[in-house]
């Protein structure tokens, strides 16, 4: 081969280079795949909210051609940017993920928007973002009496779902199982039910529109001390009206499980017959251990749980979380730092990306029983999810600089308006509801302010027919005005022993 036809090869071979590199497609458009977590997304003005994706970039500053907007659910114009509310700096803008906060003007509550990012290679698919109005809760309301459960019952875990949207949307409250014996009950530690029953929310007044609950399709096995939770498009990847997730719990036979019960809502509220699909399912992935008296509750597509007592009745410091796939079904469970300290009939809440472990007890107790323990707490524990992974952000648990104003175990705590309410359960003076509720702000900085008593006429022992409750469960939902309302669900009387079956709101 000479050299004018090696020449030629070379220069034929350098065209097919240039021919299939000029061939290359472009970069792709950015693509969001959730918000918060959620196929669909809510906030207040000014809260901080998380678009996971790909081909957002990586930015260390504000660039020409990036945007993140909100937009007109109809014209699609754009009414408001988030792009000047990134911490570019802090690493928030990246290809995976952006952190950015709700613009505090141009947005009206009670209004869905479309969120979508801009770059320089096109405009992301649009995701629907709820604005929810923001309204202080006052916790000096007087409580009223509303439509009783069923049955007397304590230990039960609640759950509040919202079918529908606009006009036409209706709030549901869920009790899930419980117990239904006395102190004098005979092994009462066993009396546990499967059964679970809904209500319909008068988002005008807070109190239950329905003079009697409905039945709906049971557990598959009885559970008592159980944990919920409802998964839903704006926290999780699962569509459709509302999944619940029944955690761990004491059986029939008194004995502590690790099962996870999921089933999925009707448009109706109801749960789907127990022959039909999306009724009760055990999923495969339980939780590491069998648990009771513990907590648990969903952030970003991910359920937490922490704390509770393990087969032989001991509290334990453990902490796990485990994703939510688009399915229902859950992924592998990982487990997280430690509890500084044992924790069992303590609460666990979340808040504005933050886990929070609200006093209980580090000492084993009968579950039905109404005497306070010596391992009573009133600490407050208080960690950060890692918005990427679903992590802890801290490897230690912060303990709060102060706690519950007295120690407090087998009561209920409810995050409302910007703010936590602790009510009842065992402390000392719970016989004569001389602490009954107490209210903390959340500082911003992600700890709790004081706690700060609330006593008198706005307690529920003081209403028509109250009584000092404890083993109680405790809902909470905002009205179409943003406006909070909290619900005090059964329980026992701390003075009696004995369940109740009624239900109060404020």
């Amino acid at each position: 081969m000479n050299d004018s036809t090696k020449r030629a090869l070379r220069l034929l071979a350098a065209a097919g280079l240039m021919l299939s590199c000029g061939s290359n497609p472009p970069p792709p458009a950015p693509a969001i795949v959730d918000v918060n977590g959620g196929l669909s997304g809510s906030g207040t003005l000014g809260s901080v909210f998380i678009l996971d994706g790909t081909g957002f970039g990586d930015l260390t500053a504000q660039a020409s051609g990036y945007s993140l907007d909100f937009r007109d659910a109809t014209s699609n114009a754009v009414v408001a940017a988030a792009t000047s509310t990134v911490n570019y700096a802090g690493g928030a803008w990246k290809t995976l993920f952006i952190t950015a906060t709700v613009p505090a003007t141009g947005l009206t509550a009670g209004t869905t928007y479309k969120v979508t990012v801009t770059t320089p290679n096109g405009t992301s698919n649009a995701v629907n973002f709820l604005i929810l109005a923001a309204q202080s809760y006052v916790p000096n309301t007087v409580w009223t009496k509303t439509s009783s459960l069923l049955a007397a019952t304590q230990g039960l875990p609640t759950a509040v779902a919202t079918i529908g949207s606009g006009a036409t949307a209706t709030t549901y409250v869920y009790a899930l199982g419980g117990n239904t014996a006395s102190i004098s009950t005979a092994s009462g530690k066993a009396a546990n039910t499967a059964a679970v029953s809904f209500n319909q929310v008068d988002l005008a007044t807070g109190a239950l529109s329905l003079a009697t609950w409905t039945q709906a399709t049971a557990l598959p096995a009885a559970r008592g001390f159980s944990a919920a939770v409802l998964a839903t498009s704006f926290n999780s990847k699962v569509g459709g009206n509302g999944t619940i997730y029944v955690l761990g719990g004491l059986d029939a036979t008194g004995a502590a499980t690790s099962t996870v019960y999921e089933a999925s809502l009707n448009a109706d509220g109801s749960i789907p017959a127990a022959s039909a699909a999306g009724t009760w399912t055990t999923l495969a992935t339980p939780l590491p251990q069998a648990l009771f008296a513990h907590g648990a509750v969903i952030f970003h597509g991910r359920i937490y749980v922490a704390g509770g007592n393990d087969t032989s009745g001991t509290p334990v410091a453990k902490v796990y979380s485990a994703p939510i796939n688009a399915d229902g079904t859950l992924g592998v469970w990982a487990t997280l730092a430690d509890l500084p300290d044992k924790r069992a009939y303590h609460q666990f809440v979340t808040v504005a990306g933050n886990l929070y472990v609200l006093g209980g007890t580090n000492v084993a107790v009968d579950p039905i029983s109404n005497v306070q323990s010596a391992g009573t707490q009133s600490v407050i524990f208080y960690d950060a999810i890692n918005m990427t992974d679903g992590t802890l952000a801290g490897a230690t648990w912060t303990t709060n600089a102060t706690g519950l104003s007295k120690s407090r175990e087998k009561f209920s705590a409810a995050v409302a308006g910007g703010g936590v309410l602790a009510s009842g359960g065992l402390y000392n003076g719970a016989s004569s509801g001389a602490t009954e509720q107490e209210f903390a702000s959340i500082n911003t900085d992600g700890s709790l302010a004081a706690f700060t008593t609330v006593t008198g006429a706005y307690t529920v022992s003081k209403a028509t027919g109250g009584y000092n409750f404890y083993n109680q469960s405790s809902a909470y939902f905002a009205d179409a005005a943003g406006k909070p309302h909290v619900l005090i669900l059964g329980g026992a009387d701390v003075n009696t022993g004995a369940p109740h079956a009624e239900v109060w709101y404020q």
